[in-house]
């Protein structure tokens, strides 16, 4: 169970983790529609080092970061000028064949999770392309770029970002200080006189950052209950529970309790009225008899490793074996969802191999077959077979379908 400040640390690192993962997937070529990375990685990196209060914390962060980033950053991190933007000479030249990135493996199953989801998201979009507005809420956002491209694009979306204060700040920080991201999500960027330097004046920024269509919200998750009414929740004051609502949660319910995650999800249930969850996690696994969608996976040895691993950086997945199948995850979103005749309740869920099979088109599979070498295939089908994507709906139904039900 996720309890105390370090753990809560432990988790928000896993952003920087995820972060080097989305850079390497870019710079090899696999999501070059991703090019705001380039602006937003060295800001983040940049209030990260300067945020620690001691010369010799922030000497030894910013050589660990500048090594996780694949040595893309300015040598000099301390200057927020030198770091608006990566080098782009820099970056051409990491992005060779034989530059030393993330194995393919994590590339190919980065692009995979990275893509789904945003299709998922555009599909959402698409749907609503003539309602007068559109939500979509990202919990645990962290250092995610989509809501910046979703927002630019689309005149009826209003997007929120839901993550722990210390993240939140920092990523205000960062599109306050780019003109580009800034100007993505209708933020006027601040003079560089304005911004901050010092660890006590980044620790004073407020997190919160609103514009006409872009919220980022500081929120512990912990906190929404089915109990909660939406407009008592700080930030989420204008988010509105009548209009169709994505909710999206890459890796993020995962790290709650069992008693927390469901929460979160039924406190999203009776806040929407036509709300939608797209929630990509691993499978740990079960004991429990597999049904076809299930197939193929070996009963709790992945999740056990994983725990394990899991164990030695402070972290823990509760629901990892709990919610560890596709069936379990089906049952999870029906029994949380499906709780009045009033609104129709779909579930889907499905594994990222059978994602990787058939939502990816030839066309695509040339193209990033042709990036890098990839030896392990069946290693690569064992991974996407034990992560998931789940697709849950809930919408009003028609007065007289709802009375026959």
């Amino acid at each position: 169970m996720i309890t105390g400040g370090d753990t809560d640390e432990a988790v928000r690192q896993t952003d920087f983790d995820a972060l080097s993962s989305r850079l390497s997937c870019f710079l090899k070529g696999y999501t070059p529609e991703d090019r705001l990375l380039g602006a937003l990685v060295p800001l983040l990196v940049h209030y990260q080092v300067a945020g620690c209060g001691s010369e010799f914390k922030r000497f030894a962060l910013a050589r660990r970061l500048r090594s996780q980033f694949f040595n893309v950053l300015p040598a000099n991190i301390g200057d927020v000028a030198a770091v608006a933007q990566l080098d782009r000479a820099v970056v051409a030249a990491k992005t060779g064949r034989f530059t030393p990135l993330k194995p393919p493996l994590i590339n190919r199953g980065t692009y995979l999770r990275t893509t789904a989801i945003s299709r998922t998201v555009e599909q959402f979009v698409a749907r609503h392309r003539h309602a007068g507005k559109v939500q979509v809420v990202s919990l645990g956002a962290g250092s995610d770029t989509r809501a910046f491209g979703v927002v630019a694009q689309n005149a009826n979306v209003h997007y929120y970002e839901l993550d722990f204060e210390q993240t939140a700040r920092l990523k205000k920080l960062a599109i306050l200080s780019s003109e580009q991201l800034s100007a993505c999500v209708g933020a006027p960027a601040l003079p560089p006189a304005e911004l901050p330097r010092t660890a006590a004046q980044i620790a004073a920024v407020d997190p919160t950052l609103h514009t006409d269509r872009y919220h980022l919200v500081p929120c512990d998750l912990r906190g929404l209950t089915p109990e909660r009414a939406l407009h008592t929740v700080p930030g989420l004051e204008r988010l509105d529970g009548a209009v169709p609502t994505l909710v999206v949660s890459e890796c993020c319910l995962c790290y709650l309790s069992q008693d927390d995650s469901d929460n979160v999800v039924r406190f999203w249930r009776r806040s929407l009225d036509d709300g939608e969850f797209v929630v990509y996690e691993p499978l740990g696994g079960s004991d429990q008899p597999q049904t076809a969608g299930d197939a193929g996976r070996q009963p709790n040895r992945f999740g056990e490793v994983m725990v394990k691993n899991l164990i030695c950086r402070g972290i823990e997945m509760p629901t990892l074996l709990v919610y560890g199948t596709v069936a379990a995850q089906i049952e999870r979103f029906r029994r949380l969802l499906d709780t009045d005749t009033q609104h129709r309740c779909d579930v889907w869920c499905k594994d990222m191999k059978w994602v990787y099979d058939h939502e990816v088109d030839d066309a695509e599979l040339e193209r990033i077959s042709r990036l890098e070498m990839l030896d392990e295939l069946e290693e690569l089908n064992l991974i996407n077979s034990h992560y998931c994507l789940v697709v849950a709906r809930w919408q009003p139904q028609p007065l007289a379908l709802a009375q026959c039900t």
